[in-house]
């Protein structure tokens, strides 16, 4: 699989490469783009009365002349609504003069109950609102809740954060092309897309290579060959010994679900570091999950003594203030102190798992949980 992100402007240079390189220019990527969508319309939407297509005055609306010819091509009622003219010179242009379906504008559109929008505004490339005509049609897609299948990104989201720009479709499938792109996985737009589908429409892996594309998906395949090979014989503490800090009586649920999380995921010993008063707590819920009375920094420093942890979550229940200030700043001195980075991890990265994995300084965040004992 590929777990390689593209931003919006690395996409376009995707497509720049591709066309000098070849086998396909410009309008061969949009037929083979508009080819892709139209089979997923036609597949996953064979009944529906009619299918509308909204197509932009860009590339993404190019996309869109190609699904509108290809449907009625294929027997399909399809109307056509434009907003905005391509350009003369552009690959948009050369798909709308191919395209055998009469242009009406976005300004008048409308779909009865039982239609099918196909929207290919804008894009993975907005960087401003919608305007009134588009912000106007998702609306009625919203109000008639009608299924809208998206080209590359549903309109209103944008491709590099996932933001909502004025208003955005909400999409049942989303089609996007050689790679995902951030707004896929991040929310709100992860919960505009929908299914989202990627479709080869001829960009060569080598072209993506040649980007240095440095976010990734993260997925188990990516990062599951940096998990260390363990020998039959490997004592429990070669394989990571996470201390999971706790609130106090009434706030220690999620801190056992961060324990719990860190052993499956391999370590070989996991100790909850809590406060006295929720020791009994913790010992009521937990059996392989090790219990220290841990209430200020001095008594942390008597673990770090030890010189078992190798990883540390923060957060979970902790609450925030001094005491975890100061505990955080002892975890991080420990690790200055060994020269290497301290391997700590706060509870909204560890356990809801990052969506993505940016390198750093040459390293790579590539894993859910603090296992190996190492964070760049």
């Amino acid at each position: 699989m590929n777990f390689e992100l593209l931003t919006p402007k690395e996409m376009a240079e995707a497509d720049r490469l591709a066309i000098a390189h070849g086998p396909f220019d410009g309008i061969g990527l949009m037929r083979n783009a508009g080819a892709a969508v139209a089979a997923v319309v036609l597949e996953r939407f064979p009944f529906r009365n009619r299918v509308h297509v909204l197509a932009g005055p860009g590339n993404n609306g190019g996309d869109g002349y190609v699904i509108a010819r290809i449907l009625h091509e294929s027997g399909v009622a399809v109307s056509l609504w434009s907003s905005g003219t391509p350009r003369d010179d552009g690959d948009a242009a050369a798909a709308a003069a191919e395209c055998p379906v009469s242009r009406r504008s976005l300004a008048d559109f409308d779909a009865g109950a039982e239609d099918l929008i196909v929207d290919a505004l804008y894009g993975a490339g907005l960087s401003k609102p919608l305007a009134d005509d588009a912000a106007r049609a998702v609306s009625l897609a919203a109000a008639r809740r009608l299924p809208v299948i998206a080209v590359d990104l549903p309109s209103g989201v944008s491709g590099e954060s996932g933001m909502v720009l004025g208003s955005a479709f909400q999409a049942a499938v989303t089609v996007t092309f050689a790679r995902k792109k951030p707004g896929h996985l991040l929310l709100p737009g992860r919960a505009l897309c929908g299914e989202v589908v990627v479709a080869d429409i001829g960009i060569a892996a080598s072209v993506i290579v040649s980007l240095a594309v440095d976010t990734f998906e993260n997925q188990p395949a990516l990062w599951r060959q940096a998990f260390p090979s363990l020998d039959v014989d490997t004592h429990k503490y070669r394989r990571g010994h996470v201390g999971v800090f706790s609130g106090g009586a009434t706030s220690t649920g999620a801190a056992r679900l961060s324990a719990l999380a860190a052993a499956r995921a391999g370590a070989g010993a996991v100790t909850v570091l809590a406060p006295g008063s929720a020791l009994a707590v913790h010992a009521m819920h937990l059996t392989s999950i090790m219990l220290r009375k841990v209430e200020d920094v001095a008594e942390f420093a008597a673990v770090l003594g030890e010189g078992r942890s190798s990883a540390f979550v923060l957060g979970p229940g902790f609450g925030v203030g001094e005491k975890a200030r100061d505990l955080a700043l002892a975890v991080l001195a420990a690790g200055d102190r060994l020269g290497e980075p301290a391997a700590v991890g706060w509870f909204s990265m560890l356990t809801a798992s990052p969506l993505f994995v940016k390198r750093r300084n040459g390293c790579s965040r590539l894993l859910p949980v603090p296992v190996p004992p190492r964070w760049c």
